[in-house]
Parts: structure tokens; C-alpha cells; sequence
């Protein structure tokens, strides 16, 4: 089936809809010429000095003002926003040409196969495109393992204390219907100890039993975790492994056949800067008849195009799948290896920075195989709430309070600098020396 954008580029011209219009019985007008689409920066030199500067242009972020909150949403590219409104203005200047042929694209999204989408996907997580699904977040996606296994009475999951209310409340809902047991590992703030981290699952599991399902990077405290460790330690007790990777596809680098576990869901409207209203949702292919389809239309049964039946959601707007396609392409013409680069020495620079200042206290990781490019750091004696409100009165910084005593979450993105950590560090160490 032809892309819209390719049925833009041959089709849709003033001069189509006069001579569609003359054909219909209508009106003899040329139709207005449609608006052209806002100018977007060039793209940077890969020379220039100023390249992360030139990055920055590309988003649509007030100048002035410091965006920190990528952990909850993050900012979409122009280039991606603007796919986006020219696939939604496509389809509703063409929308009479919809007839279900091969000749036009689909005007919805929620029963399509999208498999080149899926394919390049994919290629960023290294697994194959029929084994993803695109959903709508990675809550439905814990959704669809939560609900889709089979498990009775007593079974246990595991869990985090620290879960996200997307990451847990499907499995809470199992134990309230069926009694199944959610048993949460208490994780330490600050975490600082791979194997410890381990252990403490290790400790928590029983012949009972069936799930470890963890994130990835846990939202409030930004722990990475161990997750091939993790796995590995899953499948000797024969359970499953599944992971959440909200936090995580963007942000370090996921390779689900290394990891080795049996489902994972996330959401690339994070770090990966896609629209909102995009997920994806992996299973391995040897594990996908253990979970039903617990959301279902057409292809709900549909076993063999890998996890086709999972994207069987109803009627969707299939132009944030556009948006997703563009942010993908957006971030492989980066480089997701110098992305990765970029936003961890950014939040190094402001680890190390914090350290240096005696009542500045980080509640996330600084072990290297723990830590990404998210800070959670509080001042003593200085409520997470005022930390926040004075970053943003003081110098236009926009994080998050995760409450105390964890402080403020600081997700380092390409579209901040030096310059934002620095301003950062100096309303902390004035916190700081008049707490």
C-alpha cells in the first residue's frame, strides 16, 4: 500500500481537485493553492563547532528557556511535527479518494500491518519487525502481558518498589481478580551495586514464582538496571523476564537479542522524541502463544504475521505512526551511538558538578553500569517542590519533583547544553550555602 506522502507527491494538486470538481458536476474553480509548510532549519554541519547549538534549532523550544523533562515527554523535533501535520492535512484534503484498493493509502491506523515501520524499528532495538507491535505506550503494552498470560491463584510476579503506575497496575488488577501475588523488591536510593541489585531479586524468588517484570530504568530514581543479569537470572528459575523500557528506547542502547528476554514494551515519545500516542511492544517469537490478545478486532487470531494481533486497537491517527517514522529517521541521522554519548556527558557534567557542592545530595545512580542521562538530585534542608520552583523562577529550567526525599528528576537531552547544567549547579550552590 502507497504512503501518503508518496500519494501527496503524485496526486494531490490544486489542479486534481478542479478537474475532480468539473467531473462531479461542481463547480469550474482552480482551487487555492495550498499553504506551504513553515521553513525549517538547515540541517547541521557535521564540522561545525556549534553542531549541538545547530541540533537545538531543530525544536521549537522557547529561547531562553531550558526544557529537563524528556523523562515525561520529551520535545518533538520540527522535522517530526511537521511530518506529522502534513500527513493529517494529506488525508483530509484526500479523504474521497479513500477506496480500500491498494492504490491509496490507509486513512486510519489500529489494523494495519505497518511492517516497514515495524522493520525500522526494529533495527534500533535489533530485533525483527514482525516480532514488534506498535501500540499507543508501553502501559499498554504491560497491559497486554499482564492480562494475556495464564496464570492462577498464588502465582507470583515480581516487581519493583519503584514502578510507575503503567508498569504495575495490570498486575495489581490480575491479584485483585484472579489472586495472583505481586511481591516488590525494594530498590536502594541511591542504588549503587549491580550485584546487590541482583541479589535482591534473587533473594525474592520462590518456586511460585513466573514473571520478573522490571523496568528498564526505573522513572523515579533512574536506576539502569541489570537487565540481562536479570534475564539470566529469570530463566534459570524458569520464569519469564519482561521489561519496561518507557524510560529506555533513546536513552542507552537496547539490544533485546543480547538482553535475551521474553517481552518488552516502551514508549518512544520520551527519548526518542516521537508524538505522543506511539508505543511498541516486543515479544520473542518462541514466547508469543503464552500471551492471548486481550484487545480485539479483525486480526486478533491472526498467528501468522508475528504480533500483528496486537495491533489490533481500533481506529487510530495514522499520522502519528508518520511521526514516529520521522522521529526514527531523525534520530539515525544523528547517530543513536552519538546521541547516547551526548546526553550521558551532559549528565555527567552535572553529577560531577553536584558533587562538588556540600549539600547537594543525587538519589540516582553514579555507578557507571547504573547511571544514563537522568540526575535526581535534592539540596538538604530544601523541600524537592522549591528546588524545582527555583530553577524555573531563577533561570527558566523545567524539571520534574519526584517529592522528598528523592528531589528533582534532570533528563539531559540533545536539546540542552553546558551552559543549562552550569546555570543548574549555580541556584543549587546558592541553595545550597543559605540552607
Amino acid at each position: 500500500m502507497v504512503s501518503r506522502r508518496s500519494f501527496l507527491g503524485t496526486f494531490l494538486t490544486p489542479a486534481v481537485f478542479a478537474r475532480a470538481g468539473a467531473a462531479a458536476g461542481g463547480p469550474k474553480t482552480e482551487a487555492a493553492p495550498a499553504s506551504p509548510p513553515p521553513a525549517l532549519p538547515p540541517w547541521p554541519d557535521e564540522n561545525d563547532p556549534a553542531f549541538w547549538d545547530r541540533v537545538r534549532d531543530q525544536f521549537y523550544i522557547t529561547p531562553g528557556e531550558a526544557f529537563f523533562n524528556t523523562g515525561t515527554l520529551g520535545a518533538t523535533p520540527r522535522p517530526v511535527l511537521e511530518r506529522v501535520i502534513e500527513d493529517m492535512r494529506t488525508l483530509q484534503s484526500t479523504i474521497t479518494r479513500w477506496d480500500y484498493s491498494a492504490n491509496t493509502p490507509n486513512w486510519i491506523s489500529g489494523y494495519s500491518p505497518e511492517l516497514p515501520l515495524r522493520e525500522k524499528l526494529g533495527k534500533l532495538v535489533n530485533a525483527a519487525g514482525a516480532d514488534i507491535a506498535l501500540t499507543q505506550n508501553a502501559t499498554m503494552g504491560m497491559n497486554f502481558v499482564a492480562q494475556g498470560l495464564d496464570l492462577k491463584r498464588g502465582d507470583e510476579v515480581i516487581l519493583t518498589d519503584r514502578e510507575h503506575p503503567g508498569g504495575i497496575s495490570g498486575w495489581q488488577e490480575r491479584a485483585k481478580r484472579d489472586g495472583i501475588v505481586v511481591k516488590q523488591v525494594p530498590i536502594p536510593i541511591p542504588a549503587s551495586d549491580p550485584d546487590r541489585l541482583v541479589e535482591l531479586f534473587a533473594e525474592a524468588i520462590t518456586p511460585r514464582t513466573r514473571v520478573l517484570a522490571v523496568p528498564h530504568i526505573i522513572s523515579s530514581s533512574a536506576v539502569v538496571m541489570p537487565v540481562k543479569r536479570l534475564t539470566r537470572l529469570a530463566h534459570e528459575h524458569n520464569c519469564l523476564a519482561v521489561f519496561d523500557g518507557a524510560q529506555a528506547i533513546g536513552q542507552v542502547k537496547i539490544d533485546l537479542q543480547d538482553i535475551g528476554c521474553d517481552a518488552y514494551y516502551a514508549s518512544p515519545h520520551k527519548w526518542l522524541l516521537a508524538p505522543a500516542g506511539n508505543g511498541m511492544f516486543y515479544i520473542r517469537s518462541d514466547h508469543r502463544d503464552k500471551v492471548w490478545t486481550t484487545l480485539c478486532s479483525f486480526a486478533w487470531d491472526d498467528q501468522k504475521d508475528g504480533m500483528y494481533r496486537f495491533m489490533q486497537y481500533g481506529t487510530g491517527n495514522p499520522s502519528l505512526l508518520a511521526g514516529l517514522d520521522a522521529a526514527l529517521d531523525f534520530h539515525f541521522r544523528l547517530g543513536p551511538e552519538r546521541v547516547r554519548e551526548r546526553i550521558r556527558s551532559l549528565a555527567d557534567r552535572l553529577r560531577n558538578g553536584l558533587q562538588q557542592i556540600p549539600r547537594a545530595r543525587i538519589s540516582s545512580p553514579v555507578h557507571p553500569e547504573l547511571a544514563g542521562a537522568t540526575v535526581v538530585h535534592r539540596v538538604e534542608g530544601v523541600p524537592a517542590a522549591k528546588l524545582e520552583e527555583q530553577l524555573w523562577v531563577e533561570r527558566r529550567i523545567r524539571t520534574r519533583s519526584q517529592g522528598d526525599p528523592l528531589g528533582v528528576r534532570q533528563s539531559c537531552q540533545i536539546y540542552n547544553n553546558e551552559a543549562e547544567v552550569d546555570a543548574t549547579l549555580e541556584i543549587v550552590r546558592e541553595l545550597s550555602a543559605h540552607a
